[in-house]
């Protein structure tokens, strides 16, 4: 029986960033406040709330305290009334999506229509669509675009979404511009993760999406899998399912890139137990076969 992790599955540098800038300013401010959660791991979360650092909705909730901006970003307007209330901000916003942001603001300004490849309810493509002032377009489905010619529009995309749909995106477009600016803001570390998931997958009979159900470079993982062999996608250990495994002997294991190693860790030696193999747990995710794209044997 095999069972090994994809290459580069956990936690990405942005969200190993947002964690570190929220652990440090905790440090020296009694009580700290994120805009919406700091990255879509709800156990995450939970953790930092015994840090201090808690959760808020909106503006009217922060009454005053230091206030730490979301791997995902905030709406422009949203950070422009922070500063008017002279809010301490910790920006821990992610740097791809910073990036986008920019390029979203900058394509706007040199007048062309903007069209996001992304969820248009997802956080960070809400405060990306901020920063745009003329036309725009969010489009999840690459294949259903703007029923309408341009003369000229640009594209950029959510920064966890798959070169893949960007590429159908861009084919769908050409026949409908004359001019087509294109700006790949996909982030590297997404791109890496879904080429080692598709490859693990390639090689499973069975993979384990582990992630916050509302992640969206998550659920694109579980998505590229299940293309090629059964994939469930689950929070913690304790949605495994011992049925799953059963004439199984290749299992896969990816992580989005807001899990936490130790979930990662419990998950993998939930497996080893279910399959009777209690002695060779980890306690580390390097540990886990796979992580390096070894073929070791549990």
């Amino acid at each position: 029986m095999n069972v090994r992790i994809a290459k580069n599955s956990g936690f990405c540098f942005g969200v190993k960033r947002a964690i570190r800038i929220a652990l440090e300013a905790s440090e020296t401010n009694s009580e700290i406040v994120t805009l919406g959660s700091i990255i879509h791991n709800p156990q995450m979360v939970e953790k930092l709330n015994k840090k201090e650092i808690y959760r808020v909705d909106s503006i009217e909730e922060i009454k005053g305290r230091p206030t730490l901006i979301r791997s995902h970003g905030i709406k422009k307007t949203e950070l422009e009334e922070l500063k008017k209330k002279n809010i301490e901000i910790i920006d821990a916003t992610c740097p791809y999506v910073y990036k986008a942001q920019q390029y979203a603001s900058k394509l706007s300004d040199e007048g062309y229509p903007v069209i996001i490849l992304g969820d248009e309810s997802h956080p960070e493509v809400i405060a990306i669509r901020s920063y745009i002032s003329g036309e725009n377009y969010v489009v999840v489905d690459p294949l259903k675009i703007p029923a309408k010619r341009f003369k000229k529009v640009a594209v950029i995309s959510q920064t966890t979404r798959s070169i893949e749909d960007l590429k159908k995106l861009i084919q769908a477009l050409l026949p409908m511009c004359i001019e087509l600016r294109i700006i790949n803001t996909i982030c590297s570390a997404t791109s890496v993760r879904q080429e080692a998931s598709l490859k693990l997958a390639q090689e499973s009979d069975l993979m384990i999406v582990i992630g916050g159900k509302k992640s969206s470079n998550t659920k694109m993982l579980a998505k590229i899998s299940a293309q090629f062999i059964e994939t469930h996608h689950i929070e913690t250990e304790k949605e495994l399912s011992l049925k799953w495994l059963k004439n199984k002997e290749n299992i896969g294991i990816t992580a989005g890139a807001s899990t936490p190693d130790w979930i990662i860790v419990n998950v993998y030696n939930k497996i080893l137990k279910c399959l009777g193999n209690e002695n060779k747990m980890v306690n580390n995710v390097k540990a886990i076969p796979g992580f390096k794209e070894d073929q070791n044997v549990v």
